[in-house]
């Protein structure tokens, strides 16, 4: 029995043994297939490419300077400059060839476990192959390429040329390729005059360019930084003093570059997101990018811009950050000016009171819940424990919907909102474009309170979209993508679709031209332009953090915002109605200096309606006019479907009759913008005795009374409709009545 078992045992071992090395067989054959199939591209390795080029819309190259590769000899720098890439990166560097099978091992267990590619196992060599050959799909067919290639990287160069090679290619984010760039990008100084500090942040942030960038997060670049410095400490590379000094430092960001290239750098981020390429793919390719860029446009901006964000800073000692953005009303951005030393792509704030058109009123109109003559009382009021309370401190009792938007007074806004209802706002931004959270969903959004912020470009969008009469246009730097050939493997293609209906944005649009005339944008009304633009200001108890003009004509919609990132508040005397606004205010100058734009033209659905302003003031409700007189009637543009409505009234006006020796005093309560006709009958025969209106206390006195035994009053409208009690006198009772009591007061009384 035993020896079966053993038999039987030795047979499982050998079929084993037979798969394994069946399978290990296998795998050799592969890698020696694929070994000889990849070739090393040594040019692409080595060669100085040119930087992406970037063309504006009339064919200006505008090719970054910063995607040159600068190369630096790796024998010029300081040892601890390779050193720090090497110990947070790959610390058996000189170990292994091109490939470290532990680290492999331990990342495809973490993997397995957590059933993701998550875990990368990139050796410098690796690292090397994948950004300047191969892209950045995590897929393992390209992972075992990476991983050939590597090997015969290995054998053709020597490691201080890999590394070298390495530190000349890696990209440090902020349109910076290879150390010397990041260097000069980061810290305005070659990679051999780097410190240890800022060597530890540039190898810590090539991880994650964007999220460990001390431009973009500066905290988060400190902890990466620390980590780069524990690392090197434990290797023996840096000493312990050094490592304190690494710790107790700051990091002194360069300021910004003198040559702008804000737009081409979000040309490139637009261009390989198209491709779903990454941007050495763009570079390696030799791709050309056309954009709808207006250099004389874009140089005026910047002009415009660096004027009055420099003469801010002057007057408060202040770094601020601006963005100023023009775009044509077909989506193309012409302009594109990011004034700050964070990288801004991407950049989401709260977008504060330039949420309140998108987020309240649009929804209201569009819903009929409101019209722009409607009024809403502006008073203190608690929706369960949130009190709104307007930027002045005041309220200002029945304003219009069109008033409370031009002086974007916060209590009428979230009234509004509560009429309308969440569900309804957010229906309206995600049609526009921009999305909110569950967490979003309540009364303060009326306010622009949104928890992760707005995208600053999503909501110029929406603006923009508004100009539109509701045709949504996607924004876009890129017109076409030209290979190195020359042939076109991209072309934009004018997407629109419709989003809202044109009259409600149309009414919309005319309230937010009142902004301009005589609300918070005031500053603009001296264009003499059609214009709409609406301001916002976002704060903290602390004082503003976010300053905004939006403005939109025919043909253009243009955004500007300030901030200060750095520092988290702005100067008190900084303020959305002043300095974006007039930003603003001169980028329409220079775009309408030869020819004004059109008015936007009324759509089918809009009409100017008259409505009684007696009605409006006294009892707050919109109502065809009550009778002729103009200065008893307003105007506005109403949607047709929620035109002033035409009452029957039939109001009982009560009439009063005293009589005197003088004659009949009549007088009742009447309504200034009404006609009243008192009316006389004497014995069947009727007659108008006098037509009264202007008036808010009638009052006359019929003379002719006392040649008549008997007199019947009343009033009727101007269409000859009753509208009061009728009163009959009898002016003899009266005689006798005086005869009894005055002259006849202590004899027998008369009787008739």
């Amino acid at each position: 029995m035993m020896i079966k078992k053993k038999k039987g045992f030795k047979k499982v071992l050998l079929i084993l043994c037979i798969i394994i090395s069946i399978i290990f067989f296998s795998i050799l054959i592969t890698i020696t297939i694929l070994y000889h199939k990849y070739d090393l591209d040594i040019d692409k390795l080595t060669s100085q490419n040119n930087g992406i080029r970037v063309y504006s819309s009339t064919g200006i190259d505008n090719t970054l300077y910063n995607t040159d590769r600068s190369i630096v000899e790796i024998e010029t720098l300081p040892d601890y400059v390779p050193q720090a890439f090497i110990d947070i990166e790959d610390k058996r560097f000189y170990e292994h060839n091109g490939f470290d099978i532990k680290r492999i091992v331990k990342a495809s267990m973490v993997n397995l476990a957590s059933q993701s590619k998550s875990q990368g196992a990139s050796t410098i060599s690796q690292q090397l192959i994948k950004n300047a050959l191969l892209d950045n799909k995590k897929t393992y067919a390209r992972k075992i390429k990476e991983i050939i290639l590597s090997i015969k990287l290995e054998k053709e160069f020597t490691k201080d040329e890999i590394l070298e090679m390495y530190l000349n290619t890696i990209y440090f984010g902020s349109n910076a390729y290879g150390i010397e760039n990041a260097s000069m990008t980061y810290f305005n100084k070659s990679a051999k005059d780097l410190s240890i500090n800022e060597v530890c942040c540039l190898a810590g942030l090539i991880k994650s360019p964007n999220y460990y960038s001390p431009k973009n997060n500066y905290n988060n670049a400190i902890k990466r930084r620390n980590l780069v410095a524990e690392k090197m400490l434990s290797a023996g590379n840096i000493s312990n003093e050094q490592y304190d000094e690494v710790l107790s430092s700051d990091l002194v960001i360069a300021a910004q570059k003198q040559v702008d290239h804000s737009y081409e750098e979000e040309a490139i981020i637009e261009a390989c997101r198209l491709l779903n390429i990454s941007e050495r793919e763009l570079i390696n390719n030799k791709y050309q990018i056309i954009t709808f860029k207006n250099d004389d446009l874009q140089q005026a901006v910047v002009e415009i811009n660096n004027k009055i964000i420099t003469s801010a800073e002057d007057n408060t000692a202040s770094n601020l950050d601006s963005l100023s953005v023009v775009a044509d009303n077909d989506g193309k951005i012409l302009a594109y000016y990011a004034n700050s030393h964070y990288d801004l792509h991407g950049l989401k704030r709260q977008p504060a009171s330039t949420l309140k058109p998108l987020a309240v009123y649009l929804p209201c109109i569009s819903h009929n819940i409101l019209s722009s003559a409607t009024e809403i009382l502006d008073e203190e009021i608690d929706f369960n424990g949130f009190s709104p309370q307007n930027a002045d401190m005041k309220y200002h009792g029945y304003v219009t919907t069109r008033e409370a938007l031009a002086h974007s007074l916060n209590v009428p806004a979230v009234k509004a909102l509560d009429y309308v209802g969440l569900k309804k706002s957010r229906e309206m931004l995600t049609n526009l474009g921009i999305n909110i959270s569950n967490s979003d969903m309540n009364l303060s959004l009326a306010l622009g309170a949104v928890k992760n912020g707005v995208n600053i470009l999503e909501l110029m969008n929406a603006y923009s979209t508004i100009a539109n009469m509701g045709e949504y246009h996607s924004l876009s730097f890129v017109d076409k993508i030209l290979d190195s050939q020359g042939n076109t493997i991209y072309s934009h293609d004018d997407f629109n679709q419709k989003v809202v209906d044109a009259d409600s944005c149309f009414i919309l649009t005319d309230m937010l031209k009142d902004s301009t005339k005589y609300g918070t944008a005031k500053r603009m009304a001296s264009l003499n332009i059609p214009i709409a633009s609406k301001t916002g200001t976002a704060s903290v108890d602390a004082g503003n953090t976010d300053l905004y003009n939006v403005a939109y004509t025919t043909e253009h919609t243009i955004l500007t915002w300030i901030a200060n990132i750095g520092d988290g508040l702005l100067p008190s005397n900084l303020l959305s109605s002043s300095q974006p606004t007039d930003i603003n205010k001169d980028i329409c100058q220079h775009l309408y200096k030869d020819k004004a734009p059109k008015d936007f033209d009324i759509p089918a659905g809009v009409s100017k309606y008259p409505f009684d302003l007696i009605e409006k003031e006294e009892n707050h409700t919109l109502i065809a006019p009550l009778q002729n007189k103009e200065r008893y009637i307003g105007y506005d543009y109403f949607k047709h479907n929620n035109a002033p409505i035409v009452l029957d009234i039939k109001d009982d006006v009560y009439l009063k009759i005293d009589i005197d020796k003088a004659g009949a005093n009549i007088t009742f309560d009447a309504k200034k913008n009404r006609i009243y006709l008192v009316h006389k009958r004497i014995n069947g025969v009727d007659s108008i005795l006098q037509e009264i209106s202007d008036t808010n206390n009638a009052s006359l006195i019929d003379y002719e009374i006392f040649s008549s035994e008997e007199i019947e009053y009343y009033i009727t409208d101007e269409n000859g409709e009753v509208i009061s009690n009728s009163v009959t006198i009898r002016p003899k009772d009266f005689i006798i009545n005086r005869l009894n009591i005055e002259i006849l007061s202590n004899k027998k009384k008369w009787y008739v």
